[in-house]
């Protein structure tokens, strides 16, 4: 049912905005009597592009799939410009006719056209050049906060998204950009490829790349939404969530890289007093045939009161009510702060916090916008970073 109303929704859409761009496109082809046979002709190009999504998402895991997935990806970047753009200049265009009664040109529309393909490349062509820029942002906490004595510094990744789109120089800049800052401990809070393990190129070279990061005392490791295999349409997972596996070789890859996977569990650190580490399992997708993660009262029955709590989590939730339960900093990541302007306006308007440091009563809240990119391989208005905690 679900596959059903998506690919509805998703063949909707697509002919809706063939339709937007059939008149403007008709009104700037001559001569008159061949427009509407070149008009269709050259409407095929959108049409065959609109299909590659479709495909990577009905076709099984494998070559062609991924073929489909990786160009599709960075086609639904340039639909999301021109074709959202236009529909704004349409309406406006359709609201000026139904005052003036005054029809737009072929010299109006061929501009148009002409301007918006120039401005969505020019916008793809950067967003993804800035996608590939790892920036690093810094916050600073009270270390009295973690029952700390001494500094600590941590750094904060998630949402690596290690897929079709991605390459390998993202992930060396991102571990060069860690062992810079000479971090205590590395939290990794999910999402570490994109409903496809398969995807992967190479999983011993990125494993390599990965383990290259040298935290003082370790790294920690959460699963996100998206660390399952599932099909995706248009970035919407199309199986249900307790359908959702995680692929087999995924637990041994973490162990590979060096990172400590904690999956509903919770750690005492020995180098750093009481303080406790608590994972959790993601939410929407537990995956490994858990239907349920477990709630912060079973995840933290064990842990004294007074013992101070780091919570590692995918996506940030129930952020009002953390206090309750003693966590002093919960870090998280999922949101991507948007990632793609204008989702970044979106994003923050309907999320209780999409990003940056913020305080929850006793619980600082860290959410990170994310090293690598989901769907489209762009940023635009959002910065692909990693996060430092310097604990003072």
């Amino acid at each position: 049912m679900k596959l059903t109303i998506l690919l509805v929704i998703y063949c909707s859409i697509s002919i809706l905005a063939l339709c937007i761009l059939f008149g403007p496109l008709r009104k700037v082809i001559s001569p008159k009597e061949k427009r509407n046979k070149a008009t269709l002709a050259i409407l095929i190009i959108p049409f065959v592009m609109w299909m590659f999504p479709l495909v990577g998402a009905l076709v099984r895991d494998g070559n062609i799939n991924y073929f489909f997935q990786k160009w599709g990806n960075i086609f639904l970047g340039y639909l999301l410009y021109f074709f959202g753009i236009l529909l704004f200049i349409v309406i406006i265009r359709g609201i000026v006719y139904y005052f003036r009664r005054k029809p737009a040109g072929r010299g109006f529309w061929g501009t148009v056209l002409a301007l918006l393909l120039a401005l969505t490349v020019g916008l793809n062509i950067y967003g993804s050049i800035h996608a590939h820029d790892v920036h690093v942002t810094n916050y600073i906490m009270d270390k009295e906060k973690l029952g700390l004595e001494e500094e600590l510094k941590i750094v904060l990744l998630a949402d690596l998204h290690i897929g079709v789109n991605s390459n390998e120089k993202l992930y060396e800049d991102m571990v060069k950009r860690v062992n810079e800052q000479n971090p205590d401990l590395v939290l990794i809070a999910g999402d570490i490829v994109t409903s496809a393990f398969g995807a992967i190129k190479d999983e011993e070279r990125c494993a390599d790349i990965l383990r290259g990061m040298k935290p003082r005392i370790g790294t920690y490791v959460v699963y996100g939404n998206h660390d399952v295999d599932e099909p995706l349409l248009g970035g919407f997972t199309i199986g249900e969530a307790q359908d959702a596996k995680r692929h087999p070789r995924m637990d041994n890859f973490l162990i590979s890289c060096g990172w400590e996977l904690l999956t509903d569990e919770v750690v005492n650190v020995p180098k750093l007093g009481n303080l406790v580490i608590a994972g959790r399992r993601d939410e929407k997708r537990p995956g490994d045939g858990v239907k349920v993660r477990a709630t912060l009262d079973e995840l933290l029955k064990d842990v004294p009161k007074e013992d101070p709590v780091i919570l590692l989590e995918h996506e940030p939730s129930d952020l009002q009510n953390m206090d309750k339960y003693g966590i002093d900093l919960v870090v998280s990541g999922h949101t991507h702060d948007g990632q793609i302007f204008p989702g970044n306006i979106v994003t923050r308007i309907m999320s209780d916090q999409a990003y940056g440091k913020k305080e929850w009563g006793s619980t600082t809240s860290v959410v990170t916008s994310g090293v690598g990119f989901y769907g489209p391989p762009l940023r635009v208005g959002t910065i692909s970073e990693i996060v430092v905690i310097n604990c003072r």
